[in-house]
């Protein structure tokens, strides 16, 4: 990540608390300002944003309504095969009570 002036700004406001607030010494402050300057840099190096949390988020939406569709479909093919399946048994025996009947 590179060094911005925000950073910059950034250090030197914790430099200028630890000396004025804390009564540090300057050489010290300016130390743990480095040390600590570094340390956010690296912690943040990899950590996602907040538009690729939300990137993830909607993705994983779409594969759960694509899985919800597919899996709706597959009901709806064997609802409707074993509705024609019970209406062609149903067709069949009125033929044979008519047929019988006759």
């Amino acid at each position: 990540m590179p060094y911005t002036e925000d950073m910059a700004l950034d250090k030197l406001r914790f430099h200028n608390i630890l000396v004025g607030e804390m009564g540090a010494p300057s050489e010290a402050a300016t130390e743990l300002a480095d040390v600590v300057g570094l340390g956010i840099d690296e912690a943040t190096e990899g950590l996602a944003t907040k538009q690729d949390l939300q990137a993830g988020l909607w993705e994983l939406r779409l594969e759960l309504l694509h899985a919800f569709k597919d899996e709706m479909n597959r009901l709806l093919r064997w609802m409707m095969a074993a509705g024609i399946t019970i209406g062609g048994a149903i067709i069949a025996l009125l033929i044979a009570l008519i047929v019988r009947g006759s």
